[in-house]
């Protein structure tokens, strides 16, 4: 199809060539050390071999303008929504591209009955979403959603309005002299009531995380875009995480047998876990897992009947992060959430993050 300003649009097929301009783009849109794809991952989904590949229909599209492609992008139609989402998008610095290449895609989802579209969410809750609003000066960390910072004028110009918000707060190292009482105190308040506070074994993380799962379902069923899985999707879908979680600085709370709270942290490998797996990057991958200078709170999650687990679980993590001389972020906390005022006198900075969503008429 062509747009009067010579924008052509073509869908995605497995195995063509559009596939593997779609896969090489992001390397013309971000530096090497900025590139957070995962190629397999997008392979699968546009092959329909993801494991969430049956919850939803996927379709991707590329954007050429005089032969160079300069925009692409995936429309994805949860079974359980009647919204559409727009995941896995990037594009040149060009509001009138973007703005042919949005209209294109809302006459699609509109000829389906579509009312609303979200994004960016790349398929799933489980997968990715948000688009970075604010934190640009640093190269970003793993697991963030990262993206140029000319991003939000081009949704915001193609309508799309910020619906939700994120942060990520980064904290200083913590000085040899510094304690924290608050969380001292409520970390032996538990212990004194019969909680339990380990940290799993890599060899026992195939049985903990199923626990953690059945926990993480609950606490997080109302959490915008939530989609529920399968434990056996949860499973493929983060089966690689056990090979570069330092599971000592992982948090598992128990209280009479039964788990109540987990915090989940990974070593800050950049991107390193996205780059092809030579030797070199396998051993830098291996040394940032025993040491890395900085860790990410991925997940923190406390049953409801056990206020206050939270910080509690916080403190030997507190401990290990100042024993280590390392730094830590709390990633991707929604604006309404607690987690967000955690030991708030060590925050040196936060990055923004915001979902959007286009209403069409």
């Amino acid at each position: 199809m062509t747009t009067p300003n010579s924008l052509e649009i073509f869908s995605v097929v497995s195995g063509e060539q559009t596939e593997a301009d779609f896969l090489q783009f992001p390397q013309r849109i971000y530096k090497k050390d900025e590139l957070m794809q995962s190629i397999s991952e997008e392979q699968a989904q546009i092959s329909g071999q993801h494991p969430l590949s049956p919850t939803y229909t996927f379709q991707a599209f590329n954007g050429y303008q005089e032969g160079q492609m300069v925009i692409r992008g995936a429309l994805i139609k949860p079974h359980h929504l009647e919204d559409y989402y727009l995941g896995y998008f990037e594009a040149v610095d060009d509001v009138t591209i973007m703005t042919q290449f949005i209209n294109i895609l809302s006459e699609k989802v509109r000829e389906k009955n579509g009312k609303r579209v979200l994004g960016p969410v790349q398929g799933s809750f489980w997968l990715g979403y948000r688009m970075k609003v604010k934190g640009f000066e640093r190269t970003p960390f793993t697991s963030e959603p990262h993206n140029p910072a000319y991003y939000p004028k081009l949704w915001q110009a193609a309508g799309f309005k910020e619906i939700e918000h994120y942060t990520s707060n980064f904290y200083h190292s913590i000085p040899p002299q510094y304690e924290s009482t608050k969380l001292a105190k409520r970390y032996q308040s538990f212990v004194e009531k019969g909680y339990r506070f380990i940290s799993p074994k890599r060899e026992d993380w195939s049985t903990v995380s199923l626990e953690v799962f059945d926990l993480l379902s609950t606490l997080y069923k109302d959490f915008p875009l939530y989609q529920k899985v399968t434990a056996e999707q949860f499973t493929h879908i983060f089966a690689d995480l056990k090979q570069v979680i330092d599971f000592s600085m992982v948090k598992l709370a128990y209280k009479d047998q039964q788990l109540v709270g987990f915090l989940i942290t990974l070593p800050d490998y950049g991107n390193l876990i996205y780059r092809k797996m030579t030797m070199l990057n396998l051993a830098k991958i291996l040394y940032k897992r025993w040491r890395a200078k900085r860790y990410i709170i991925l997940y923190l999650g406390v049953d409801p009947n056990h206020l206050g687990l939270g910080l509690a679980m916080s403190y030997p993590v507190f401990r290990q992060v100042k024993q280590r001389k390392a730094e830590i972020v709390g990633a991707l906390i929604h604006e309404k959430t607690v987690t967000d005022r955690y030991v708030t006198e060590m925050q040196k900075d936060s990055h923004a993050y915001s979902l959007w969503m286009l209403e069409l008429e």
